[in-house]
Order: structure tokens, then C-alpha cells, then sequence
């Protein structure tokens, strides 16, 4: 097995790197953000170190050579076979026993092996036998033939566009439900030939459709922006974007306060953000501190509350950020910040344990990390809650986007990076 790392600065540059360099059967096996050691590194753009492996194929066996008086062809000369009296000779060697499979049709060998000639032979689509076959086998590459798969099953869904559509959104882990509340109903029209862009353009429709009621409920008059959720979602990074677009784009006066934890780094990290915008930073241990805190800045346009990463299922520091969202005045907005890396499941698991402490909106983050985008979607529809923003990064103050139902189905259906960053930037 050939093992690799890649130093880049986002994942594409790598499955890029990877797939040049290695070829198209190599995988991506780890990846590590690599931290920041100085304050310099802040500004600079971040770096992921991702470890790819190959399995090389064993080189093909050196032929041996022949004994004198032997040409290259001929057969070897016929062996008389002994059998001693009283026992039975070997029976020949029977065919490997075939199965077809239900979808593709395709007889294969019970067996990871295919003869190389000789009568009843099987032989993959495009496999010419060999002119003089031989008793010995010759090993597939399972990549390979799953590659075969794959291509025979898309082009048995060619003429089904709602299936492919389906298959697509099942496979960015949208919850099957929602998948055939977007299907039903739905027209493809291929007399023209654009029957896909035709439905595409009924499923962007129907998707804003789905989560209209529950944007049209979002107040946007909040002035406190709280952020809170699970460690390593990037929660300070995020309130750090939309804090500094405010102070330098927008020319509001803003205020940044801290909910002290004793995790080393995480209020210095605010404080040097704060440093870098001009703006007061502000330390509190207590929901009473808070309270105080956010009155002495009522002169301010926005204020941004950063709170410590806790775990979903600790049920005593549940309840003590509770306090301290309960000690925010009614004008509030606050994020339960997640990452677009975690599994669905996860996801709505986190989404219903911070609903004991109360938040009103969502933000995704990592969004540049994974192409299964599925679980937006699928939070919004369980809880009914909005997604405010998505980040596409960790630069400061870029890589991060408000979202409404139009753009969030343009995130969707439209996939691909380079359509979500130019919507990041837009």
C-alpha cells in the first residue's frame, strides 16, 4: 500500500493533488487541520494536512523459463496418471459456481476470480480469452469492477430522471420523507430533452416552499447575538466574521463579551479579535455579570455574547448556559452553531438537547469540508428553526453567507464548491 500526505489549504486542492499524483482508485484515509502557532498565522489562511493511500496491485508473475527442448506454445508432453488399486482417482476440476445478480444481470463466479479460458468460461463485458488459456486464475481489481457497476446501474437510470434525483438527495443524507414530500407530484418533460433542468427548476421551487413558513417567522431586530453549541464547531471564529463585517463594512458600534471557561486560549482568542476590529471585549463568569455587561453597552448597535463549547448530553452544563441565555434581555438572536461534517444523526440529536437551553436560528459551519449537505435541510424540517448562515472557511471576515430559502436550495440541488463559494461571496 502506498501511503501520502498533502499539506493544502482546502480539500479540493487536495482530492485534486490526490487524484493527479495517485490516480483515480486512490482514498483519502485522514485529514488534520494544522493549528496556528503564532499570532501571524491568524491572518494567514489555514492549512489541512490529508493522508491518501493506493493499493498497488501485484506485479504480474515473471514467466518461467522453459526446459530445454521446449518451444514457446507447445504443450507440455501428456503424464500418465497412477492410481493405486483400491482407491479412486481425483474427479476434474468443476466450473466455479455462478450466481446472476437481480439488477444487472451479470453472471459472476461465486469466487473473486475469473478463468482465463477453457470451456464455460466467464469473462467480464469486453475480456477476450486468452489464445492459449490455462488452468490459472487472474485476480480483479474490486475497484475496477465496481467502477462497472456503478456505470451499468446509471445507465439503467438514464431515462428515470426522478430517480435520479432521488438517488442524489438520499445520498446527501436527506431524510427519506422530506425526499418524497420534494418528489411527489413532480412533471418531467423530455420531449424537448431538458426534462432534467425543467425538474430542477420545479425542485429549487418546491424546496423554498418547504421552508418558507418557517423563515418568514425569523425577527431580525434582534440586537444581542448569542453563540452557543458542541466544542470545534468554530463558534468564536463565526461570531468573529460577523462581528467584524458589522464594525468595518457596516460602520456599527459593537460591543464582544466572553463567557469566561477555563479552557486556555478561548478568551484570548476574542480579545485579539477584538484588538484587530477596535471594539471592547468584555469577561463575565456569572449570568449576573452578563446581565451587567450588556447594560453598560446599551449605547451599542450590536452586541456579541461567545460562550464555552460544552456537550449536548452533560446535563448540569445544559442547564447552567441556560442561565445564562435567561439573563439576556427579549431582544436576542441566538445560534446554535453546528458543523456540516456531522453525521445526521448526530446533528438532530444536538439540535433537541440545545433546545433545553433555547436558541432561535442555526449557522453551519465546515461547510467546505464535505459534500453532504443534507442535514440543513433535514433540521430545519424537524425543528422547525431557520438556518441563518453557512461558512465555507476560516477566513476572517469572507467565507460566510446569510442564507434564505432560495439560496438554501441553490446550497442543495446546485452542489458543487465552486457554486457555494461564489454564493459565499456573493
Amino acid at each position: 500500500m502506498k501511503i501520502k500526505k498533502y499539506i493544502v489549504r482546502e480539500m479540493q486542492e487536495a482530492m485534486r493533488l490526490i487524484k493527479e499524483d495517485m490516480g483515480p482508485d486512490a482514498v483519502i484515509i485522514g485529514s488534520y487541520r494544522l493549528p496556528r502557532k503564532s499570532i501571524f498565522d491568524f491572518f494567514r489562511p489555514p492549512q489541512l494536512e490529508v493522508t491518501a493511500a493506493l493499493d498497488e496491485l501485484p506485479a504480474a508473475p515473471v514467466p518461467a523459463e522453459l526446459p530445454p527442448g521446449r518451444t514457446p506454445g507447445a504443450e507440455p508432453p501428456a503424464t500418465r496418471e497412477v492410481v493405486t488399486p483400491g482407491t479412486f482417482p481425483p474427479p476434474s476440476a468443476a466450473p466455479p459456481a455462478v450466481r446472476r445478480t437481480r439488477r444487472e444481470g451479470v453472471m459472476l463466479p461465486e469466487e473473486s476470480t475469473f478463468n482465463r479460458g477453457g470451456p464455460g468460461q466467464i469473462l467480464p463485458p469486453g475480456v477476450k480469452a486468452a489464445a492459449n488459456p490455462g488452468p490459472e486464475k487472474e485476480e480483479i481489481n474490486p475497484s475496477s469492477f465496481n467502477t462497472i457497476l456503478k456505470q451499468q446501474e446509471e445507465a439503467m437510470m438514464d431515462g428515470d430522471v426522478l430517480e435520479r434525483w432521488r438517488r442524489r438527495l438520499l445520498d446527501m443524507e436527506v431524510m427519506e420523507g422530506v425526499v418524497e414530500n420534494l418528489l411527489r407530484g413532480l412533471e418531467v418533460n423530455d420531449t424537448t430533452g431538458d426534462g432534467e433542468d425543467f425538474l430542477l427548476l420545479q425542485l429549487k421551487g418546491r424546496l423554498a416552499s418547504l421552508v418558507e413558513d418557517v423563515y418568514s417567522e425569523r425577527d431580525h431586530s434582534g440586537r444581542i447575538h448569542a453563540f452557543i453549541g458542541p466544542t470545534g464547531v468554530g463558534k468564536t471564529t463565526t461570531l468573529a466574521k460577523l462581528a467584524t463585517r458589522q464594525a468595518l463594512f457596516d460602520q456599527k458600534k459593537i460591543a464582544l463579551i466572553a463567557v469566561y471557561s477555563h479552557r486556555f486560549g478561548v478568551v484570548e482568542e476574542l480579545k485579539f479579535y477584538g484588538q484587530t476590529i477596535g471594539v471592547p471585549v468584555e469577561v463575565v463568569m456569572t449570568p449576573a455579570e452578563l446581565a451587567s455587561a450588556v447594560e453598560a453597552h446599551q449605547d451599542k448597535e450590536a452586541v456579541f455574547v461567545d460562550t464555552e463549547g460544552i456537550s449536548c448530553r452533560n446535563a448540569s452544563e445544559l442547564l447552567k448556559l441556560k442561565g445564562f441565555m435567561d439573563a439576556l434581555p427579549p431582544s436576542r438572536r441566538i445560534f446554535l452553531v453546528l458543523s456540516a461534517t456531522t453525521r445526521n444523526r448526530d446533528l438532530l440529536h444536538m439540535a433537541r438537547e440545545f433546545a433545553r437551553v433555547g436558541y432561535s436560528e442555526f449557522i453551519f459551519t465546515k461547510l467546505d469540508e464535505t459534500l453532504t449537505r443534507g442535514g440543513a435541510l433535514n433540521l430545519i424540517h424537524q425543528m422547525r428553526r431557520p438556518l441563518a448562515y453557512v461558512t465555507n472557511g476560516q477566513n476572517v471576515p469572507d467565507d460566510i453567507a446569510g442564507m434564505t430559502p432560495r439560496r438554501l436550495a441553490a446550497l442543495l440541488l446546485e452542489g458543487g464548491e465552486n457554486n457555494v463559494g461564489a454564493g459565499l461571496r456573493g
